[in-house]
């Protein structure tokens, strides 16, 4: 029994041929797309999916709503996205302009792990660009590809190339938050921060409000009053939001039977975790696998 689906130049190398552009290019440490239509292409809209490398997403044109480990973020012509390994996506809408630049980073070769996982963020980074920290992406991007598309090209070259340019996201968003004001974020903000955190790490398996507010030392009243205030949503909204997302990923990236996955999401039955999952989504699991 394998576990849930990763990305890897060996997976997704026949449909990325099947795409194939000048400015397209893969190897076993690194996948680079310029060209939009394959990413169009291979968005499926509303499906979420786990990624297991990082990424980096650069807007180019059009608007898009992506929900990233929960959170909706409306993304924009300028902006840029840093997707550390782990994270959760769902594709919501895209304009019919919309178009984007991703690199893909598999491993860093000549780089040791610790060095990366000390100077690159776990956290999602979304910013919106100034002109000019948009045209040394542009730099980055063009030297990618440049390097990339050489025969002997010297992936340590394109290891470091791409930690440097993770590094600089890392130090906008520093510089970004140092400017914000500490008032500027409220205890609303703080304590919804936390939930998300909390969400995150039991909420697929723990689905009661008193586990949340206790976890908080709040209330379960004052933690719903906060999070509806915050969000506009539940937090029933909320946990049924995080159960359905990894019901969706294991249903469409894995080969774990349905009872399998009612187990892993801690529902004491199948049946239970079949009722629940056609209330919400309007059909069964196994219809939504199968579609």
């Amino acid at each position: 029994m394998k576990n849930i689906e990763t990305i890897n130049a060996d997976n997704i190398k026949d449909v990325f041929s099947s795409h194939q552009r000048p400015e397209n290019h893969i190897n076993e440490h690194f996948i680079l797309v310029r060209q939009s239509d394959f990413i169009m292409n291979s968005s499926l809209i509303g499906q979420p999916m786990r990624l297991t490398e990082l990424r980096f997403l650069r807007v180019l044109s059009g608007q898009a709503k992506y929900r990233i480990n929960l959170l909706d973020h409306y993304l924009k012509t300028g902006d840029m996205l840093m997707l550390p390994p782990d994270t959760l996506l769902e594709v919501e809408s895209i304009s019919d302009e919309y178009r984007v630049e991703v690199f893909a980073v598999i491993d860093f070769p000549g780089i040791h792990h610790e060095i990366v996982k000390k100077n690159i963020s776990a956290e999602v980074i979304h910013l919106a660009l100034s002109a000019i920290d948009r045209e040394r992406m542009d730099s980055y991007f063009l030297l990618l590809s440049q390097q990339m598309k050489n025969f002997v090209s010297d992936n340590v070259a394109i290891s470091h190339l791409a930690f440097s340019m993770a590094a600089d996201l890392v130090n906008i968003q520093r510089n970004h938050s140092l400017k914000e004001s500490p008032s500027k974020h409220s205890r609303g903000e703080y304590i919804m921060f936390r939930f998300i955190a909390l969400l995150r790490q039991y909420g697929t398996t723990i689905r009661n409000i008193p586990f949340y507010s206790d976890q908080l030392a709040l209330s379960p009243n004052h933690l719903s009053a906060v999070v509806r205030q915050q969000s506009g949503l539940s937090v029933m909204d909320w946990l049924n939001r995080t159960t359905l997302t990894e019901a969706k990923v294991l249903l469409k990236h894995s080969d774990y039977m349905i009872y399998e996955i009612a187990n892993r999401l801690a529902f004491p039955e199948p049946t239970a975790f079949n009722r629940y999952f056609k209330k919400h989504i309007g059909i069964t699991p196994k219809e939504y696998r199968n579609g």
